[in-house]
């Protein structure tokens, strides 16, 4: 019977090893269970998954050199994210508070250690990134049109001043 549960353990954290392109271990066994919910669902809401099995079966679906940074005989968490800084950030926010310890991962079929996974933290989100692009894209855009609206104002306003007197004259009293 135990072989076949840690068959099927196995073939589930394979595919969600394989599914991945980068996923982080971690060893969550501080964490009681309302807080192992909590990062569940943190985890779930930047796209991430978090599969905890036996060090033996995860090390047997990991890549070897990755199986080198898990060390000791109890259960250990494999998080698997699409959006590997996200999940980095909850993961270390976790683990200043000593709750959770970030035993390394893996990042383009690359292992990585931890001191990689904290600076990954570190990293802007991928939605600040994106605003910093809009930035860079939209500032020469901005300064052209304030070295327009700065002429504009030199010139004594010569934009807005046709715009005034071209409105329509009131229409003249017919003569009684």
């Amino acid at each position: 019977m135990p072989n076949f549960i840690n068959e099927l353990m196995l073939s589930e954290v394979q595919v969600l090893v394989d599914a991945s392109p980068a996923f982080i271990i971690v060893d969550s066994s501080k964490l009681k269970s309302h807080e192992t919910l909590k990062l569940r669902k943190d985890l779930r809401g930047v796209g991430a998954k978090m599969k905890v099995a036996k060090v033996a079966i995860i090390k047997r679906a990991i890549l070897p050199e990755a199986a080198k940074l898990i060390t000791g005989t109890c259960s250990i968490g494999l998080v698997a994210a699409t959006d590997m800084v996200a999940a980095a950030k909850i993961l270390a926010d976790l683990a200043k508070e000593e709750k959770v310890s970030v035993k390394g991962g893996v990042m383009d079929g690359q292992s990585i250690g931890p001191a990689m996974v904290t600076r990954l933290a570190g990293l802007p989100s991928k939605q600040q990134l994106r605003g910093m692009l809009v930035n860079v894209l939209a500032a020469p855009l901005v300064g052209f049109a304030r070295v327009i609206a700065e002429i504009a104002k030199k010139k004594g306003g010569a934009t807005e001043a046709p715009a005034a007197t071209e409105a329509p004259a009131a229409p003249e009293a017919p003569p009684a």
